[in-house]
């Protein structure tokens, strides 16, 4: 573990290896206990800790060359599947989802083709580290490598984070920049929370992961029920919640597969064993697409390899910027040269709190927007404001999450003008309100910004959509699956290119029943 090393050693480390200091973490003070400071001593300090040398190489390692036997491989993949070292028992649910995988092969090529900026990264640092390399697979079960997954729970990037585990380990979020889907950072922050699981569910990497998957309060407290009843405290003995003894074989039958290959008739996925990336430093605001055009990048691919940044406009701050391994040896200095630019605070948030006085002609003046504008990003059917209450401005929130009635309406193939109104009855919860307008508990958090357990009350206007039925001409031809074990209603909608919510829709589905086997679905396709 880190933490054993001596400060001897961390001197050594530091001051052998000259690298920039990692940007400063924040947190609240409650939850200090948890909290990696990488940045809180310069790196020539003596007295600087092991986890400040791992976090300050972890940024840097592109700096360090890899052992010559691992440099050997061609295949970055089969490096990790020759180095995995976890049992993987016969179990029939590592089972099932091996199967699950074997017909969705597609899923694991996304998932590559998601994570090639960026493995080598995660890769040489879970190597340096000492840690298990089944951890690179995590990433797959959580979001398959893609930064900007989410979820209505509020967890973000590829390691799903939720944000106050985040902050507890280091992962800054405001305005301009969530380093939950910063991958670089997310990666650093998701191995030191790993590590500290470990280290407090008796070295069982197993039940680490679980943890990292259910919280770590439920499974330290599975254990300590186990332990007092004088039963086995390994994962496969504690009592946990579906979703997350599930989780567990998902990880393990991706490793079995990898490991086998051959065995599986799979293509292993094809990935140069060699950085794609590498990591600047930048100490000033800056325009992300005059920094494209020094890059010879598009904007979107300087975007995908900084998921973390919220605008294309970044203020002055100190942030790492990453970029191709093929960029000049002078790219700091070229991207050094660019305009300064001073980003405004209105344009940093895309957010803006009703003051007493305020009308919506007054507020789009400011923002210089319209009113018609700000009704259409907010699903106001009035002019009528309540102080305190916050407007979301149009043309300021982060560009990669455009108002939510425009993408919720895109989504469900609606347009704006089929906005309807339900007003709130007493005992109504939102799940049942969407199981009456049949939509999902999701869509009427985000048409309304609520949380999904948001307090609803009687007389409160909730906005929704209308949706047109399905087709059932002859554009769209009609059929029916016989469900399989291991099926999910996610795996047959990617698989016949449907929506799981028409799936439910066109059969009579509740949202919170289980497929079973042999049970008969009718899906219309329409190609």
């Amino acid at each position: 573990m880190l933490k054993q090393l001596s400060v001897a050693v961390a001197a050594a480390l530091l001051a052998s290896c000259a690298v920039p200091t990692s940007q400063d973490k924040t947190a609240d003070s409650a939850e200090d206990q948890y909290q990696t400071s990488a940045s809180d001593a310069p790196i020539h300090d003596k007295a600087a800790t092991a986890e400040q040398v791992a976090n300050a190489l972890f940024k840097h390692n592109l700096l360090l060359k890899p052992d010559a036997k691992l440099a050997r491989y061609d295949n970055l993949w089969q490096r990790i599947a020759d180095q995995m070292s976890l049992d993987i028992p016969e179990h029939k649910d590592i089972e099932t989802q091996k199967r699950f995988f074997l017909r969705n092969q597609k899923l694991l090529k996304i998932a590559s083709d998601n994570a090639e900026p960026f493995l080598y990264h995660i890769v040489t640092e879970l190597e340096r580290r000492k840690m298990p390399l089944e951890l690179a697979l995590l990433p797959i079960v959580e979001s398959t490598y893609n930064p900007k997954a989410g979820s209505f729970s509020s967890v973000l990037g590829i390691w799903q984070f939720s944000a106050g585990t985040g902050r507890n380990f280091g992962l800054k979020q405001n305005a301009w920049y969530d380093g939950r889907r910063d991958v670089i950072e997310s990666s650093r922050a998701a191995m030191d929370y790993l590590q500290y699981l470990y280290s407090n569910v008796d070295q069982d990497w197993l039940s680490a992961v679980a943890a990292f998957n259910a919280g770590e309060g439920r499974v330290f407290r599975a254990i300590k029920r186990n332990r007092n009843s004088g039963k086995p405290v390994d994962f496969w003995s504690l009592n946990l919640p579906k979703e997350t003894t599930s989780y567990i074989p998902k990880l393990l039958a991706l490793a079995e597969l990898l490991k086998n290959a051959e065995k599986y008739a799979i293509p292993m996925p094809l990935m140069a064993n060699k950085a794609q990336t590498k990591i600047i430093q930048i100490n000033r605001g800056l325009d992300l697409a005059k920094a494209a055009e020094v890059l010879n990048l598009s904007v979107a691919e300087l975007r995908r390899l900084n998921p973390g940044f919220k605008t294309t406009t970044v203020p002055s701050s100190s942030y790492q910027l990453v970029v191709p391994f093929r960029s000049a040896d002078d790219i700091e200095q070229q991207l050094a040269a660019l305009p300064k630019v001073k980003v405004a605070p209105i344009a940093s948030t895309g957010r803006y709190k009703v003051k007493s006085g305020d009308s919506l002609s007054k507020i789009a003046a400011t923002h210089k927007t319209s009113v018609k504008a700000l009704q259409r990003a907010n699903n106001l059917s009035s002019s009528q404001l309540k102080i305190g209450q916050m407007l979301t401005i149009p043309g300021l929130a982060q560009p990669d999450e455009p108002d939510v009635s425009a993408r919720s309406a895109k989504k469900s193939g609606t347009s704006a003008s089929g906005v309807e109104t339900y007003t709130v009855k007493s005992g109504d919860s939102l799940w049942e309100i969407g199981k009456k307008l049949n939509v999902s508990t999701e869509q009427l958090s985000n048409w309304n910004k609520l949380g999904t357990k948001a307090q609803l009350k009687p007389g409160q206007k909730l906005a929704y959509y209308t949706e047109s039925k399905p087709q059932t001409t002859a554009a769209a031809k009609s059929m029916t699956y016989k469900v399989r074990p291991g099926d999910s209603l996610a795996s047959i909608a990617q698989r016949f290119k449907v929506k799981v919510a028409d799936i439910l829709k066109w059969n009579n589905i509740k949202t919170n029943k289980y497929l079973q086997p042999g049970q008969e679905l009718t899906l219309y396709l329409t190609s």
